[in-house]
């Protein structure tokens, strides 16, 4: 598709629609560097728009695809983040369809580790939330976050109760365990303190929070893995977002089949569960996939 400048350094430089399911992604150049923003469409009366918090990763995830690629990471400023949402609902007419949605949410899991720019991220959140407030009738928040450590994690929750955001946070867990998990993801905070952190920002706030996990076959999916998810998580009310792994070329892991066994065991212990398929999948918008089609591209370089 032909570039277009929204302003001054900003370019959008393509357009791509899922063919497997509503997803949009959008790919926009900043200041050199390619970002990407996507819209979700589940019918749910929600407007979802999926944003980077920087432009690339450093978290070093093992199942994440840009674990494998150099990119330069930047932490996006308020008005990256927040423009490109602006264009995604202005190009795809969100407001003025016939079926508008009254709900807008703005999910920062894309490229990046929010916390690590938590004060960019909130106040993106402000800027969205003063341009949409008389648009929609709620505008909502989420991130997603593998390090919830005490400093930033406070300041965090500090910043979100005193600016009034309406802010779910999604804990990625992945293991109950720490040594499985450090393997995973090598910078993840302890279980612990994480499950602490996360129930006072819920406590702090009045916000929700709920668990991410990725189920992979022989890793988390073990009779120990579910025992010990049970002590860590019951009578908390935090429940668990399992998500469908999309399996990666350079990595032997492979989607658990024990999902609804799983989940059973859970909810008769009182834990909450669902199982979700995060979509674009097949546009690389897809949890954990972003950029890597445009490093590609772009570079000429695969992974490392």
């Amino acid at each position: 598709m032909q570039h277009i400048e929204i302003h001054p350094g900003f370019v959008l430089i393509d357009k791509i629609h899922s063919q497997q399911d509503n997803t949009v992604k959008y790919v926009f150049l900043s200041q050199g560097q390619v970002l990407e923003f996507s819209f979700i469409d589940k019918r749910d009366g929600k407007d979802i728009i999926c944003v980077p918090s920087q432009t690339g990763c450093r978290m070093g995830c093992k199942f994440c695809f840009l674990t494998d690629y150099d990119l330069a990471v930047r932490n996006l400023s308020p008005e990256e983040i927040a423009d490109g949402v602006k264009y995604v609902v202005e190009d795809l007419r969100l407001l003025i369809r016939p079926d508008a949605n009254d709900v807008l949410l703005i999910s920062y899991m894309g490229c990046g580790e929010p916390l690590l720019n938590a004060r960019n991220v909130i106040e993106s959140c402000e800027l969205i939330r003063d341009w949409y407030a008389g648009a929609y009738e709620t505008v909502r928040f989420a991130v997603a976050s593998i390090i919830p450590v005490p400093a930033a994690m406070r300041r965090f929750t500090e910043a979100v109760r005193t600016r009034g955001l309406a802010m779910k946070f999604h804990w990625s867990l992945h293991s109950p365990f720490d040594a499985v998990r450090k393997e995973m993801m090598p910078h993840a905070s302890p279980v612990e303190e994480s499950v602490r952190l996360v129930s006072e920002f819920m406590h702090e706030t009045g916000n929700s929070a709920e668990v991410h996990y990725s189920l992979i076959e022989g890793e988390n999916d073990r009779e120990e893995d579910v025992a010990e998810l049970v002590r860590l998580l019951k009578g908390r009310d935090l429940p668990v977002k399992f998500l469908r792994y999309n399996p990666k070329p350079e990595c032997a892991w492979t989607p658990s089949p024990r999902v609804r066994r799983i989940r059973n065991a859970l909810e008769e212990n009182g834990i909450k569960t669902e199982f979700y398929a995060p979509p674009g999948a097949d546009i690389g918008s897809s949890c954990g996939q972003f950029l890597e089609d445009y490093y590609v591209a772009h570079t000429g370089h695969g992974p490392r």
